[in-house]
């Protein structure tokens, strides 16, 4: 259980870049994945490449990487998409969705993983405090209201979202939240995203997609995923039982990821009013 503490929300951290990957366990099955250059994906890689005609490549590196020894999952690499790119991928995933055949929650389920990582894209280049406000309020319930809105306000629109009962309510809160998007891009003077209490609190093993995934999750979603860590969690226990007297280091950083990510789910599960 997460015990209550103060924390002080932090300045923006320093630029810079750095990070490496390592082969994880998903406790998040929907998850969209940004594979490394030359995987096969319709998704574009951090390098540009890209294996579907049209789609828009990566701009650089998200500026508030930063090198980082033991913060493996937040300092990361990540690639920039321009605004027009963000904007385009958000109009084409609505439109699949509301006129999709689907029922309206198999719909809603594609462009909320549609718009994922799109919406990862404008909190990172446009977040402030958000993420850092949302770490407190997790931690130091009810923790703190941020300066730079916009995690909040998708927030509110994800759960509107969630609540919509049809196709056409589905389409007029998305083009609500597009607007929220197409403002925030527009700005002249972008607050950019700490991270600090990201890598400070939860030892910078979640990065933007998975709080933000946690955060925009259904009730259902949130119960199916934390029982998925759960046995995540037990699989990587027996596995670093059987390699006693080696050194699991590979298994150990699944495990110390997979056992954040449990204790935010627990802890948003939480601050709904769940246990």
């Amino acid at each position: 259980m997460i015990e209550p503490r103060k924390l002080v929300l932090p300045r923006p951290p320093a630029r810079g870049r750095g990070g490496d990957d390592f082969e994880e366990v998903p406790t998040n099955p929907g998850r969209p994945a940004f594979p490394k250059s030359g995987a096969s994906s319709s998704r574009p890689s951090l390098s540009g490449e890209t294996t579907s005609p049209g789609s828009p490549a990566f701009t650089g590196v998200a500026p508030e990487v930063r090198q980082s020894r033991w913060h493996d999952r937040s300092a990361a690499p990540r690639g920039v998409l321009p605004a027009a790119a963000v904007l385009k991928g958000l109009d084409e995933a609505l439109q699949k969705a509301t006129q999709s055949k689907e029922a309206v929650g198999v719909a809603r389920g594609q462009l909320k993983a549609d718009w994922l990582p799109l919406l990862r894209q404008v909190v990172e280049q446009s977040g402030g405090d958000g993420l850092d406000a949302y770490v407190t309020q997790l931690l130091s319930p009810p923790g703190r209201q941020a300066t730079t809105p916009l995690v909040a306000e998708l927030a509110a629109g994800m759960e509107r979202l969630e609540a919509a009962p049809d196709a056409s309510t589905l389409l007029a809160v998305g083009r609500e939240l597009r607007a929220v998007v197409a403002r925030v891009l527009e700005s002249p003077t972008p607050s950019p995203i700490s991270l600090e209490l990201q890598e400070r609190e939860l030892d910078g093993r979640i990065d933007v997609d998975t709080l933000l995934s946690v955060r925009f999750a259904s009730n259902a979603e949130l119960t199916e995923r934390r029982a998925r860590a759960d046995k995540n969690l037990e699989d990587l226990r027996q596995q670093m039982r059987a390699l006693s007297g080696l050194q699991p280091d590979g298994l150990f950083s699944n495990f110390a990821r997979v056992k954040v990510e449990k204790r935010v789910m627990d802890a948003e599960a939480r601050r709904r009013g769940g246990r």
